[in-house]
């Protein structure tokens, strides 16, 4: 499993950008509601990556479940 990581970069001008890597599957939305929140709130844009497309694997939901 690839290791998950998050990170932000703020702008002179105050905006923000989130990059998440590592993570499979569109819960790195739902992973970054707190810090989108933190931040301000809204998001002015969003671009799935090509991990946001893939299946999560059995390990990753059995992970989830556990919370």
């Amino acid at each position: 499993m690839a290791e998950e990581s998050v990170e932000v970069v703020i702008a002179a001008d105050g905006t923000a950008e989130v990059h998440v890597r590592g993570v499979a599957g569109t819960r790195c939305v739902t992973d970054t509601d707190e810090l989108i929140r933190l931040l301000g709130g809204a998001v002015e844009h969003q671009t799935l990556t090509e991990e946001a497309y893939q299946q999560d694997t059995a390990e990753e939901q059995d992970r989830l479940w556990q919370g």
